[in-house]
């Protein structure tokens, strides 16, 4: 199960009501005091209460509404053992999250709140089976909060909507079970650290309170403790009489021993062993961070529910490195689970959709449209020249940066104009191990990032580290093959008919096809091994530098397509990963 969309309105700062759309990771980006925090609230606030709801009696809910005394049931906790959780338990305060300036108005009207979830396949034969409704994978749920009563109602139009009504509590049960959450606020301090580790030792503690070796230690330590505080009892109410005659009976009602804190401290060795509390405010937001995704994991089960990470000014506290090993851990998060940032920092703009950059300002949100929108939201300023960039292709050396736009000119029409003007950047690392640091400085631009390695070894791990680290999804990961070659580099995509005669005048040397064609060594070994062969005298590493110049030259000026047949199902490939095209 996915959200799909969310309408707010009436909540705080946002007034009117802005609906917005969410992708697996969807940032919300724009100025400080524009809303985003108060979106990201929102939907927590939904889920939770969508939770509560389904958790409550039928007798309670089944007429759709809650009010007066009612009201505190839905924000209580509504499992008996659990522990209060700020980063579920968003309430509704009329008073504090009604927007101000309306709330002098004869008739305000309500704060509404809709979420719609998307269901799988498999989830609409379970929700036919348990609500006895039929669905087409779509699921909008409306909760509307006033001053004294709040609502909850499936808004699906059509003949089957009275059965959606009748069916609310069902169907919120239904949700509730399949979609968790978890908000993470743009403050993370020492103390919600322990609380959060609290919170997973309860967890675990609850699992060792079912099995009948503790629940038969349990009995003898309460037996001791009981004893000795009988004791107590006994020595205070004699003491307390002297005083207060009239006390007949003094009793202590002692905690339980699985609700005292678990953990009293953490250290932390980075180097040397430090307690968590003597750390700096980023070592603490990042250890927070970490465990609430930890126990948010913990709370989920896997095979059945889909977790929602809610998380608002990530950056906070962090220096830049941080901050992009951050990007990445949200990146890999994001292959799983739903996450939704509420940021102005332009690092986290999702550069694979558009769409899925949420742009607030004046307390409304609208779905980005273009890159220069993102950018002129948050204040982007850019370096290179890269003010109509919206696509970075980063290749390993120079070569390859005017090779591969050459190619691709003779693919799509697209090429020529777009390179030209800017919006496609091809760019050179000068080696694989420079890529994910060019990357990180590429972040600030807002522009979508692909890399294009050799099909070498230094290429296939670099492609691995690239995507195991989150930096970059595999769809934006190239890694260019001749086909039946152990090992290869750009020039061997490259028909040699094209640069022969060229190099022929740079070295006065007369070079063959067939030198090129060892499939045991890739390009630059083959040339190597040539100029050797006809006595080029030299440096090879010159020679090669050189030999490459006029290879990405005679690309660069030929008539028809340079790339070899073979080649070019991944240069296809690529212009279309480059170009989005369908």
């Amino acid at each position: 199960m996915r959200i799909t969309d969310a309408t707010v309105g009436n909540y705080r700062s946002i007034g009117k009501q802005t609906h917005f759309a969410l992708s697996d990771l969807t940032t919300l980006i724009g100025p400080n005091n524009e809303g985003k925090s108060n979106l990201l609230r929102s939907l927590a606030l939904g889920l939770r209460v969508i939770e509560a709801w389904g958790n409550l009696p039928e007798r309670l809910t089944n007429t759709g509404e809650l009010s007066g005394p009612q009201l505190g049931l839905v924000y209580d906790p509504f499992h008996p053992r659990r522990r209060p959780d700020r980063h579920r338990d968003v309430s509704y305060d009329w008073s504090a999250d009604y927007p101000l300036s309306k709330q002098g108005a004869r008739s305000p009207q309500p704060t509404v709140v809709r979420i719609t979830f998307s269901l799988t396949e498999e989830e609409v034969a379970e929700f036919r089976e348990e609500t006895g409704l039929s669905n087409n994978g779509t699921l909008p749920i409306e909760l509307k909060f006033s001053r004294s009563k709040t609502s909850l109602q499936v808004v699906k139009p059509g003949r089957g909507a009275a059965g959606y009504t009748s069916k609310a509590p069902t169907i919120a049960k239904f949700v509730s079970q399949r979609i968790d959450y978890v908000l993470v606020p743009a403050v993370r301090t020492m103390e919600q650290a322990m609380e959060l580790l609290n919170s997973l030792a309860t967890l675990r503690l609850n699992e060792l309170a079912r099995t009948d070796a503790y629940r038969v230690a349990l009995r003898q330590v309460d037996e001791l403790r009981s004893s000795v505080v009988e004791s107590v009892q006994a020595d205070l109410k004699n003491t307390i009489s002297t005083y207060l005659s009239n006390v007949s009976s003094v009793e202590l009602i002692r905690r339980d021993v699985r609700t005292a804190e678990t953990i009293n401290r953490v250290v932390i060795d980075d180097g040397s062993p430090t307690s968590l509390a003597q750390k700096g405010d980023g070592v603490k937001s990042l250890f927070a961070l970490a465990l609430i995704q930890h126990l948010a994991n913990q709370r989920v089960d896997q095979a059945r529910s889909s977790l929602v990470l809610l998380v608002d000014e990530p950056e906070a506290h962090l220096h830049s490195r941080a901050v992009h090993d951050l990007l990445a851990l949200f990146t890999k998060i994001a292959r799983q689970q739903q996450v939704v940032l509420a940021t102005h920092n332009p690092i986290f703009v999702n550069r694979e959709s558009i769409a899925a950059n949420v742009l607030v300002r004046s307390n409304a949100a609208t779905a980005a449209r273009t890159v220069q929108s993102i950018r002129e939201v948050m204040g982007v300023e850019l370096h290179d020249n890269l003010d109509s960039a919206e696509v970075v292709v980063l290749t390993e050396g120079w070569t390859d940066a005017k090779i591969l736009p050459a190619v691709l000119a003779h693919i799509t029409t697209k090429a020529t104009k777009d390179i030209s003007s800017g919006r496609i950047v091809f760019k050179a690392a000068t080696g694989t191990g420079k890529i994910g640091r060019l990357i990180q400085r590429e972040r600030s631009t807002a522009c979508r990032i692909l890399a294009v390695l050799d099909g070498d070894a230094a290429g296939d791990a670099q492609a691995q580290q690239l995507h195991d680290d989150g930096v970059l999804d595999r769809a934006n990961i190239f890694v260019l093959r001749d086909p039946g070659r152990d090992a290869s580099e750009i020039e061997d995509l490259i028909n040699p008919s094209v640069y022969l005669d060229a190099l022929k005048t740079k070295f006065g040397r007369q070079f063959k096809e067939n030198q090129f064609k060892n499939p045991r060594k890739k390009w630059s070994q083959n040339f190597v091994a040539a100029a050797s062969a006809v006595g080029l005298s030299g440096a090879p590493a010159d020679l090669l530098k050189e030999a490459k110049m006029v290879v990405s030259h005679s690309v660069s000026h030929a008539s028809s397509q340079s790339a070899k047949p073979t080649a070019m199902t991944v240069m296809e490939a690529l212009s279309v990963a480059i170009w989005n095209d369908k």
